[in-house]
């Protein structure tokens, strides 16, 4: 059972230590694609060691149930007196609800974090359903995109088959050609970068553990740097003043209340716009921040990678 303890200790050490050290090192935007590689890594890790630890924990209980040899002994042969009663009923009973708990937790969690995504994906369906039924279902927008008439000021897209870009009239008439093209590319980089699946797994761990700040922090600084990656794309091809004036022309005030886009959609000006105009206009140093969070992520993802190869190297090992 050691191994399941290093497992979860070194999640527990990951759950409190990392979202400080991302927050700081990923915060500014400087390397958005690594911060976003880094928390994702950060996440998996954590799962990954916790559910590898529930696994060692019961299959350890389950393999010494009852036949426990002589040549076994340690933790291993403890654990199937323990299953057998020899310590008494009150101490066995106490392992196997462990046992049956962790298993339980495991699935449970699992298939709420399935469910959330499929909530999600569902609700982005039925809103591009009736985006299409409002606009004649063809894109009649400029660049393929469905044009909604609303006073609120907003691009979004909408992942699904096909691809869907959602545009308000009143952005229409707020953004000139130049500022059109740099939104468009911003969205189109969300498209073909998969951020909606990226979005879907995050905000599903968010509502699943909505108490670990890992997940919460976690999946709010993944959904900046997301927009902060569009920005960069589209930057590169129309310039970064062209992608502020888009996002200040989309941020101004609505002058109508109008439905927001729904929770899977990927809106141009919809998150953090102040401090990634300010990243635009004074971009940080990226090779710095590049470094501390490929260094970052390769330390999150050493623990595992140890313990998976001393798992197949010491067969021989008694006490996992």
């Amino acid at each position: 059972m050691n191994m399941a303890v290093c497992l979860l200790v070194y999640a527990s050490s990951l759950m409190v230590l990392g979202p400080l050290l991302l927050s700081r090192i990923a915060g500014t935007g400087a390397a958005p694609r690594w911060g976003i590689g880094a928390w994702l890594a950060l996440m998996g890790s954590v799962l990954i060691a916790a559910a590898a630890a529930v696994a060692l924990f019961v299959s350890q209980t389950v393999a010494s149930w009852g036949r426990i040899g002589s040549e076994l002994t340690g933790c291993v042969a403890g654990l199937g007196m323990v299953a057998r009663g020899e310590h008494g009923a009150l101490v066995q009973a106490g392992v196997l609800a462990l046992a049956a708990m962790g298993t339980l937790a495991v699935v449970t969690l699992g298939a709420r974090a399935a469910l959330a995504v499929v909530r999600m994906r569902r609700g982005g369906r039925d809103h591009v359903h009736a985006v299409r039924i409002a606009t004649g279902d063809s894109p009649r927008g400029p660049g393929g995109t469905f044009v909604i008439d609303s006073d609120r000021r907003g691009v979004y897209c909408l992942a699904g088959r096909p691809h869907t870009i959602v545009l308000t009239r009143a952005a229409l008439s707020a953004l000139d050609g130049a500022q059109l093209a740099a939104v468009l590319a911003h969205e189109h980089a969300h498209l073909s970068g998969r951020h909606h699946h990226v979005l879907a797994v995050t905000k599903a761990l968010s509502a699943v553990f909505p108490r670990v700040r890992l997940f919460t922090q976690g999946a709010e600084d993944i959904a900046r740097l997301l927009e902060m990656r569009a920005d960069d794309v589209a930057a590169r091809r129309h310039g970064p003043d062209t992608v502020v004036d888009a996002l200040l022309a989309l941020s101004l005030p609505a002058r109508t209340f109008a439905p927001a886009a729904p929770a899977a959609a990927l809106s141009a000006a919809g998150l953090a716009v102040t401090q990634r105009v300010e990243r635009l206009l004074f971009p940080p140093s990226a090779f710095k921040a590049s470094i501390s969070l490929i260094m970052a992520t390769a330390a999150t993802l050493l623990g595992p990678v140890l313990i998976a190869a001393l798992l197949f190297t010491q067969t021989g090992m008694v006490c996992i």
